[in-house]
């Protein structure tokens, strides 16, 4: 393309955006009308036009970030009270919906909450659930939380092999939350693994 034409394409091009910015700032009910995409310019589009319109960025200068390898909290909650002590992970941080298989980062996460049960302790590890049941599975809420349950005390078992743990799954029979069931949060709330131990 010789320089006539291309510097006659951009005044062409100037001349088309300073009138657009022109009708933008002009009050205006006429309707805005869709011809469809642009006619191509005489003589047509160059392999040069095609890659001047490419920019091409580094790959050491992109990053990717997945869940898998980065959860930092579990959401837990420590309480302890009349010489228990309950720690609750948030399912929503563990696990993707209707799914038990842990993130690759989740077991040091857990591990270190753990560090403080005493040595030969019994320890409960129950799945709970919220109340809607999962849609369009083969699995109904109590077998979902009994097999992250699971996931969770294997977790625990390869940690502190000196832990006796009990596992159990009880879908929703023991809600944390009774808020309004229309409530996201009340759902949250009960979705959870809580790992429980004497003092």
């Amino acid at each position: 393309m010789n320089a006539a034409r291309r510097a006659s394409r951009r005044g062409v091009v100037t001349a088309s955006l300073t009138a657009l910015c022109l009708w933008s700032l002009a009050p205006t009910a006429a309707a805005v009308v869709d011809d469809g995409p642009p006619e191509e310019p005489e003589g047509g589009i160059s392999g040069s036009d095609i890659r001047g319109s490419v920019r091409v960025f580094d790959g050491d200068a992109v990053r990717t970030f997945s869940t898998e390898d980065h959860v930092h909290s579990l959401g837990d909650r420590v309480e302890s009270s009349g010489g228990e002590t309950t720690i609750s992970l948030s399912s929503d941080l563990l696990f993707a919906e209707n799914s038990w298989e842990l993130p690759t980062s989740a077991p040091d996460q857990i591990a270190e909450l753990v560090q403080d049960v005493p040595d030969g302790s019994t320890v409960a590890v129950t799945g709970h659930t919220d109340s809607q049941q999962p849609i369009g599975q083969d699995f109904d809420n109590d077998e979902l939380s009994e097999n992250r349950a699971e996931a969770v005390a294997e977790v625990l078992s390869r940690e502190r092999s000196d832990l006796n743990l009990e596992i159990s799954g009880v879908g929703d029979s023991e809600p944390a939350a009774t808020g309004s069931e229309d409530d996201p949060q009340t759902h949250a709330a009960n979705r959870r693994v809580e790992v429980v131990y004497s003092e």
